[in-house]
């Protein structure tokens, strides 16, 4: 049923965080609060996190329920320990609230009757981003605080209507500043402005996910989320989206085993778009494409196994993948298809009871290519810079896709021209890729991508040619004027022993000798 994947070309473009640099995380979670709802959920998460960043290298600071003079003590501790890490993480978990547009953690002990509480009783997730700004090469924000929070509402409620249109609900979008360093990653519980759940186990639908992917070998940190946001969405029965903000200048790795070369994608601006060759630009599948390519076929086969819903399908998952992400669903599913016999024997044989395929059950699986559809998340975890980006519409543009000029921008022109080519190969017309539709583009336009790079790097010898060519002539004509100069001085001093100016020169030597002479 599942086929062994294709091989098709890539491009390397992956970023391996160093085993020996510096991590500093500060992982908070406050569940005990004093003057409102108990959570049972964000003590259990922060410890949860803090073992697996342990494990990943950090050295982390961590706060349980904590009161407001203990979380100023811990982001002090932290801010010492960040300033010039390579990566510096903050994991929050508990309540919080938005005030017109500022995010507030909240501390155990807070009570926040006015607004003049808010600056003395919470602390800004701001606050604690900016002692993340100082020489850190990273920032990564993880915030499970979007919860009902009761505290707000009663500060609505006293800030009258005028003002109260100031508190939302949730947590606001944060948006990434650019510090120069090397990227930021953003990550919510749920959409900017939505409140999560709390769950029914140990741990938050969030926080579970991000422990089961965060420290996954090989997996980047964009694929993984990327898988967290799947798992959250599935577990949640679609009422719990977490959402991601991610600006890296390349794909990086928090738990990186294999041996594959790597090498840091360079920022945007700093390699010119002719500055390509194809020893560089087409290689072989790289490990992260790979990675994403066999994840989104698992969660394809999921799809199909689900909607068939029958025993021997989720067995068929489950021999495929025995510990894949969906493996506790699965064994769920047949532990409930078998309590409901009449269920679980349709399409079965009437003499023998075997399971038998349904009518119009899919055989294979459907292509991954034209049965993900691209979206804004998709993409974003591809990790493109600019240079990447100006490739993919190289690539639009020698598929017969016109999307003008390769800036490197996606602006409406781009997306209209991905739309069309996703339309053209028979995949949903979205206008954003996902990984396995770019590899289906650097399939499609291999033998072209590579001729056009010969022809650029054709036109630049040209052009280095025609300019040491100028150059020359250049030289050969400044050396011809220097010698009619002097063959022109010459003839000017030929018929006598000295020149004018020598003349003039050794004339007035010998008048002024003269004249004091005759002074005496």
């Amino acid at each position: 049923m599942f086929k062994k994947l294709i091989s098709v070309l890539g491009i390397l473009v992956l970023w391996t965080a160093p085993a020996f640099a510096k991590r500093v995380a500060l992982v908070i979670g406050n569940s005990a609060c004093e003057h409102t709802v108990f959570l049972p959920n964000p003590a259990n998460d922060a410890r949860l996190m803090a073992g697996k960043l342990n494990g990943l290298g950090f050295e982390v600071v961590e706060g349980i329920d904590q009161n407001y003079r203990e979380m100023r003590q811990s982001i002090l501790e932290f801010a010492k320990k960040a300033y010039g890490a390579n990566i510096a993480l903050l994991f929050y978990a508990g309540h919080g609230m938005q005030i017109a547009g500022q995010n507030l953690m909240v501390p155990i002990d807070a009570k926040i009757e006015d607004e003049a509480s808010l600056d003395f009783e919470t602390i800004t997730v701001d606050f604690v981003m900016r002692q993340m700004s100082k020489d850190v090469k990273v920032q990564m924000v993880f915030l499970d605080a979007c919860r009902d929070n009761p505290l707000a509402r009663s500060l609505a409620r006293r800030m009258g209507p005028s003002r109260s249109t100031t508190v939302g609900s949730g947590l606001a979008e944060i948006k990434i500043v650019d510090t120069g360093a090397e990227g930021a990653v953003i990550a919510f519980a749920t959409s900017p402005g939505d409140v999560a759940l709390d769950g029914e186990g140990e741990n938050s639908p969030f926080t579970a996910a991000l422990a089961r992917h965060i420290d996954a070998p090989d997996v980047s940190i964009q694929t993984g989320l990327t898988r967290v946001t799947g798992d959250v969405f599935e577990e949640t029965d679609k009422r719990q989206r977490p959402w991601v903000n991610a600006s890296l200048i390349g794909e990086l790795f928090l738990n990186k085993q294999s041996n594959v070369s790597t090498s840091k994608v360079l920022p945007a601006d700093d390699v010119p778009s002719t500055q390509i060759s194809p020893e560089t630009t087409i290689s072989s599948v790289d490990a992260a494409t790979r990675s994403t390519i066999a994840w989104e076929r698992e969660k394809l086969v999921w799809e199909t196994v689900k909607s068939s819903n029958t025993v021997a399908d989720y067995d068929s998952y489950l021999s495929a993948y025995p510990n894949g992400t969906f493996a506790n669903f699965a064994n769920n599913s047949i532990g409930r298809l078998k309590n409901y016999p009449q269920v679980a024997a349709v399409g079965s044989s009437p003499k023998t009871g075997a399971v038998k395929p349904q009518p119009g059950l899919k055989k294979t699986l459907p292509n991954p290519q034209n049965a993900v559809a691209g979206n804004q998340e998709t993409e974003a975890s591809l990790g493109w810079n600019r240079t990447k980006r100006r490739e993919v519409q190289t690539r639009l543009n020698l598929s017969g896709h016109n999307v003008g000029r390769s800036d490197g921008a996606f602006g409406p022109k781009t997306r209209a021209g991905i739309s069309a080519w996703q339309t053209t190969n028979g995949i949903a017309a979205t206008g954003y890729f996902t990984a396995a539709q770019y590899v289906l583009l650097i399939t499609q336009t291999d033998s072209q991508y590579a001729a056009y790079i010969a022809e650029v790097k054709r036109k630049q010898n040209a052009a280095r040619a025609s300019r040491s060519a100028a150059n020359k002539r250049r030289t050969n004509s400044t050396t011809a004027q220097h010698r009619a100069t002097g063959n022109q001085n010459m003839h000017n001093n030929s018929g006598s022993s000295v020149n004018p100016a020598g003349a003039a020169f050794i004339g007035g030597v010998v008048g002024g000798i003269i004249g004091g002479a005759i002074g005496r």
